[in-house]
């Protein structure tokens, strides 16, 4: 019997250990595949991260890396792609995550780069983006303007994307000024030629 729960505890240990190195390496995949580049420092530091807190840590770590290194227009660019990919592979992270790169772009001086962590985070958890928002603007309430309409962006740009490509499905309603009844306008489809006749 107590040999049986050894060999248990071994394999349970070996599994969970497993598993957070598949999350460490997921993490760090995910942001090599969205062209971020890693120190040999920050590389260690997203390999050995354990659980949500510390994949949070080094993400604000890179992004905190990034805002050092490049002027702020490119910079936002490289967070949100970096916050994107990270939340894309850790999703149930997303808040802590979002909490942590928004703190380190007011540490970094930046804050309008809370706004792009918001909107990296909210294009690859929009169900969170409630969430998101309040985790960014509570890190970086000076950035609070920006990170609304970032996140209502990315909400927007998330619903596009579950419609066919080329074919939004947000339509305008119009009140009819004749009968009162609604008017429903669909955007056009690419197939749809848009070309003045001038």
């Amino acid at each position: 019997m107590r040999k049986m729960l050894t060999i248990l505890s071994i394999a349970t240990t070996l599994t969970l250990a497993s598993g957070t190195t598949f999350a460490d390496q997921a993490t760090l995949d995910a942001l090599q595949e969205a062209g971020i580049e890693l120190s040999p420092e920050l590389v260690t530091k997203v390999m050995t991260a354990e659980g949500e807190d510390a994949i949070a840590a080094a993400v604000a770590s890179v992004v905190s890396s990034i805002a050092a290194a490049m002027p702020t227009d490119q910079a936002a660019a490289a967070v949100q792609s970096a916050v994107a990919a990270v939340v894309a592979s850790n999703p149930a992270a997303a808040v802590s995550i979002t909490a942590a790169a928004a703190a380190a772009t007011k540490v970094a001086s930046q804050p309008v780069l809370a706004a792009a962590v918001a909107l990296g985070a909210t294009q690859s958890a929009p169900q969170l983006s409630r969430a998101i928002a309040n985790a960014a603007k509570k890190a970086a309430p000076e950035a609070a303007a920006f990170i609304d309409i970032a996140v209502s962006n990315a909400v927007i740009s998330a619903k596009l994307s579950k419609n066919k490509p080329g074919q939004p499905s947000i339509n305008v309603i119009v009140n009819s000024p004749n009968d009162g009844k609604n008017i429903v306008i669909n955007p056009p489809s690419k197939d749809d030629n848009l070309a003045s006749p001038n």
